[in-house]
């Protein structure tokens, strides 16, 4: 399930173009108007599976219209100028909640009290026709992020790597942490099939690499290497449509992994072939 949430700036406001972890701790502080409990029980706990811990939520990055426009590190928002945003999970209750939420404040802010914004709507995404049939029959789709995709590895020597378009192992990974989150959330493990292919023809071609940094200028900051570049799926449509709605690869819940079926539909024209025109 998806939301589409749509703000209004109230004054002339200034957005880093590394607010990952702005938007995640929006989403925390909205639950919490609703529901501290659940917030808390999500923020700490999760969904457990081989030891790891998975929020089992994505959200995309930023869409900007009305005169809003990007200028070096920032992206800057004119008074009455209109963003937006996806949020996506498998987890009805907490999008419900985060709904819910929504509702029971006047402002909203993302990186400063002192830049406020109004709640412009929220819509429901209706999942794309492609997923309605037989759960278990194997489909393919073309596919575009709409959220960079970070995966990585540890090796011999206990480094973290992150991994790009043309190693080898990325459909592995990519299999083993969705089938991960399917078993954390359904509690039982998956045997559908499932392949992540890019399309290198695109990736020659032109810039897929993308460096997000994470509490940027702080002690914990955090620079990830990601991936942006078309890619498709084949497997089950019960898989698939569950990688929809949790995202793919890693952190999915810092605004990473987030993709969509690679053709313009109708309600929306913020998602095209590549990834949208405006966002980042």
């Amino acid at each position: 399930m998806r939301l589409e949430v749509s703000l209004i700036s109230l004054g002339d406001n200034r957005l880093s173009l590394n607010y990952n972890h702005f938007i995640a701790g929006l989403i925390y502080r909205i639950i919490s108007l609703h529901s501290k409990k659940f917030a808390k029980r999500i923020h700490s706990e999760g969904f457990k599976s081989n030891g790891k811990v998975f929020k089992m939520f994505t959200f995309s990055k930023i869409f900007y219209f009305d005169g809003a426009y990007h200028k070096g590190p920032y992206l800057i928002i004119p008074n009455n100028s209109r963003i937006s945003f996806l949020i996506s999970s498998p987890y009805e209750e907490f999008l419900n909640d985060f709904a819910f939420g929504l509702t029971k404040t006047n402002k909203i802010w993302i990186a400063s009290r002192k830049n406020p914004y109004i709640l412009r709507s929220v819509e429901i995404i209706f999942e794309p026709e492609i997923f309605d049939g037989d759960p278990m029959e194997v489909i393919e789709v073309d596919c575009v992020f709409i959220s960079p995709l970070v995966v990585s590895k540890v090796d011999a020597l206990g480094r973290r790597i992150f991994l790009g378009c043309f190693d080898a192992e990325v459909p592995f990974f990519i299999r083993k942490n969705l089938f991960e989150k399917f078993a954390a959330f359904h509690k039982y493990k998956p045997e559908d099939e499932f392949d992540f292919m890019f399309k290198l023809d695109y990736a020659v071609k032109k810039s897929w690499r993308k460096l997000i940094t994470i509490k940027s200028g702080k002690k914990e900051e955090t620079k990830i290497p990601c991936i942006v570049a078309p890619f498709k799926l084949r497997g089950t449509r019960r898989i698939i449509k569950f990688a929809w709605d949790v995202g793919l690869g890693e952190k999915n819940s810092m605004g990473f992994g987030m993709w969509d079926i690679a053709r313009k539909r109708e309600r929306s024209r913020i998602l095209n072939e590549n990834g949208g025109e405006n966002g980042f």
